[in-house]
């Protein structure tokens, strides 16, 4: 017969609900009693069985994190969240959804009937009412980076129509008239993006160009590695070769993986033959090149926000005064 709750209580010396409260982080514990909670456990080898934790509590401290794709952006996210929930006694769970709808319908259907504790969505589509008979009130849903049209929720999203209004006039300031728009996909967050571009150049009576627009079709269930030479590579090559740009805007750090690779290739020089702004200043960005500028968005920020009003949701799942949270960019310049 397996170790149980009664047996770490009785070596360390303390309440069952003593050693309930150690492991499900469900009151705070004197941190010498802790101490001997947790030795105990160590000595013991004791696994809590999630099931019967389940039926006992109806929690089963686990939320599931559901993604678009698995970007640099989503990945970093997510163990910053990771790490956040760790503390509180949960435990995270990944599922990607490349893009496909019917795999997020697959991914969202799987952990709900798994009587996960609550909900992180990055959705594949604009269009989420589907969601309202699939997770209805099972469970606490907060969505990030893409609005959830059509579905009543929380969402944490990034200021990025300013974000791109403000790293466009960086450009602008520098004289260029003649700049290209690039994005990886077309969602509501890339639109914001290109609404924020094209607003930056109008304001200073520059009329956008729609064949220096180009929201690519990048296939996410590939590897990264495949970006290199894939539909943003061609288009940055039409766009300096072909239609001579001056500067590019970059939509994301998906569409700067393309768009550098071409600018490495061909041995350009920026901002000297070339310049570039992107959105999202990833760790690799200032490797390539010093000199190209940024649009941060806070990450810890972004993380801490998204799990905070989760788990705010799970304490009072009855309130319904759903929030739009925008998280302000930061304009890097190098």
């Amino acid at each position: 017969m397996g170790v149980s709750i009664k047996d770490v209580a009785q070596l360390a010396r303390v309440s069952t609900s003593t050693v309930s409260h150690v492991i499900n982080k469900t009151r705070n514990v004197n941190p010498d009693t802790e101490e001997k909670v947790l030795l105990a456990i160590k000595k013991l080898n004791y696994n809590v069985n999630p099931i019967a934790r389940t039926l006992r509590s109806g929690n089963s401290k686990l939320i599931g994190y559901i993604v678009a794709h698995l970007s640099p952006f989503f990945l970093d996210i997510g163990l910053i969240m990771e790490d956040i929930l760790k503390e509180k006694g949960y435990q995270l769970i990944y599922l990607n959804s490349n893009e496909n709808i019917e795999k997020e319908k697959e991914n969202i259907q799987s952990l709900v009937m798994h009587n996960i504790d609550g909900l992180i969505i990055a959705p594949v589509d604009n269009d989420c009412s589907y969601m309202n008979q699939i997770i209805n009130n099972k469970c606490p849903c907060i969505f990030l980076d893409r609005k959830p049209f059509g579905y009543k929720s929380d969402y944490v999203i990034s200021t990025n129509y300013q974000g791109a209004f403000d790293g466009t006039k960086i450009l602008l300031k520098k004289g260029y008239k003649k700049i290209g728009f690039i994005g990886s996909h077309y969602d509501s967050t890339m639109n914001d993006r290109f609404e924020g571009f094209r607003s930056a150049l109008i304001s200073q009576g520059i009329n956008y160009d729609e064949k220096l627009i180009k929201f690519c079709k990048h296939s996410h269930n590939k590897p990264i590695k495949d970006l290199k030479y894939g539909e943003i590579y061609e288009t940055t090559k039409d766009f300096i070769e072909n239609k001579k740009v001056e500067a590019i805007f970059c939509g994301n750090d998906i569409t700067s993986i393309g768009v550098i690779n071409y600018l490495k290739e061909k041995e350009l020089n920026i901002p000297d033959d070339i310049d570039i702004i992107c959105f999202d200043d990833t760790e690799w960005l200032p490797l390539t090149y010093k000199s190209i500028s940024a649009i941060d968005q806070d990450w810890n920020k972004i993380g801490n926000t998204v799990i905070n009003t989760l788990l705010s949701r799970i304490d009072n799942s009855n309130t319904k005064d759903f929030k739009e949270i925008k998280i302000p960019t930061k304009l890097i310049e190098r």
